[in-house]
């Protein structure tokens, strides 16, 4: 839509009328001393809000335990007692099914897994440095098995239009990228992998 060219003109010209009647008006009829001079008010000084720093991602050699938030950690712990455990086979196993999972620990970084014996359900994440090559790779492969990449966390997120039966969700940022079985648990990660750098 066009703005109307009389607008602000107009605009401009009754606020130059409000601002010279009301100097007018507050002019004293006394005559002042040349030597006299009026003090200028004083505007009163505010200070603008400081900015929240934005958190960034921290790259440190994360195990299968560190990666994980603190509380998360201990939640797992509490349930070793009925069988949840890390899987120290999940690698093995993992290298039977998908090449894409396993590359996480041929990379030199961590493939994860906590479940309890015998049962399909499980928590599983993981991490590890990726080439600016691999990255592409991986994330053509992602898109041919009908994932979408979305920007967020300073990254790309990658989830499965399929959420129902493949909730997995992949995040790359800064030369890593990360893995876990559900987004909610991807948040958990990311919230203990991002830090608010010092102001």
């Amino acid at each position: 839509m066009s703005r109307r060219p009389i607008a602000a003109p107009t605009l401009l010209g009754v606020i130059a009328i409000i601002v010279v009647a009301s100097i007018t008006g507050c002019t004293s009829h006394k005559t002042s001393s040349p030597t006299s001079a009026s003090t200028p008010a004083t505007a009163p000084t505010t200070s603008a809000p400081t900015p929240t720093p934005t958190p960034t991602f921290v790259a440190k050699a994360y195990t299968c335990r560190s990666i994980l938030p603190p509380t998360t950690l201990a939640v797992f712990d509490g349930k070793a007692s009925a069988g949840f455990t890390l899987q120290k086979d999940y690698v093995e196993r993992v290298r039977n099914f998908s090449s894409d999972l396993s590359q996480f620990a041929e990379w030199g970084g961590i493939l994860c897994q906590w479940a309890y014996p015998n049962t399909q359900q499980s928590v599983d994440y993981g991490f590890s440095a990726i080439t600016a090559q691999q990255t592409t790779t991986e994330q053509a492969s992602l898109a041919n098995n009908g994932y979408s990449g979305t920007p967020k966390y300073n990254g790309t997120v990658f989830v499965n239009s399929d959420t129902a039966d493949y909730p997995d969700t992949y995040l790359f940022i800064n030369g890593y990228w990360f893995y876990a079985s559900t987004n909610s648990l991807l948040e958990l990660i990311v919230d203990n992998v991002f830090a608010t750098p010092d102001q």
